[in-house]
């Protein structure tokens, strides 16, 4: 059941020079116009994950180094190896988390942000909601960012619905997006040990 969509946003490259880009969601890739990469397919490209990784090879971009998952560690990896003076170029979502760019400005690293998505929540009609809980009891979910886990949160409280979620255990991406439902208790909530969907299944495997 989705909570949110991918909307495409038209976004225009800054009249900058870049010596590299970086991406922490696959989406800014896909939605990203082919006049917005083309010029920048030949300068090192930085990614948060393997998902984003493919992405990144997808679009063309022919040298892709890869973090450990989440933008913090991508940002160290930035700090490290971007040229002295050089200008980056983040490809990202109008809805993201704060702190691969809050590590840069640390760092006092130039970057410029191109907006190429936005999240937007999806909603449901009382009906549709009731006949799709009505089938059976909630066992797993999966939640893969802290404004899904948000929704769920609001959604699965409403009084038609609560009863859905009674001991239903919660698998969260990460331990940030977990951290939004501390007080949930309806079921028991869980963390993947890093932020890749492989580690989120065997986690969902494992309990």
């Amino acid at each position: 059941m989705p909570l949110t969509k991918i909307v495409p946003l038209d976004a225009s490259r800054p009249k900058v020079k870049f010596c590299a880009v970086a991406v922490t969601s696959a989406s800014a890739l896909r939605e990203a116009s082919d006049e917005l990469l083309r010029p920048l397919l030949k300068v090192p490209c930085f990614v948060v994950g393997e998902a984003t990784a493919a992405a990144a090879r997808a679009r063309g971009f022919e040298t892709v180094t890869t973090g450990d998952g989440d933008g913090a560690t991508l940002a160290q990896i930035v700090i490290e190896e971007l040229p002295s003076g050089g200008c980056l170029l983040y490809l990202t979502g109008k809805v993201r988390s704060p702190d691969f760019e809050q590590s840069l400005r640390k760092s006092a690293i130039h970057f410029r942000c191109s907006l190429t998505y936005d999240t937007v929540s999806v909603s449901y009609k009382t009906e549709f909601l009731h006949d799709f809980f009505s089938q059976k009891r909630i066992d797993s979910c999966l939640i893969y960012s802290r404004w899904g886990a948000e929704l769920f949160a609001a959604l699965a409280s409403r009084p038609e619905l609560v009863q859905n979620f009674d001991n239903t255990a919660i698998f969260c991406l990460s331990q940030r997006i977990a951290d939004v439902l501390t007080d949930w208790k309806q079921g028991r909530v869980y963390a993947a040990s890093k932020p890749e969907e492989g580690a989120l299944l065997q986690l969902m495997r494992e309990a």
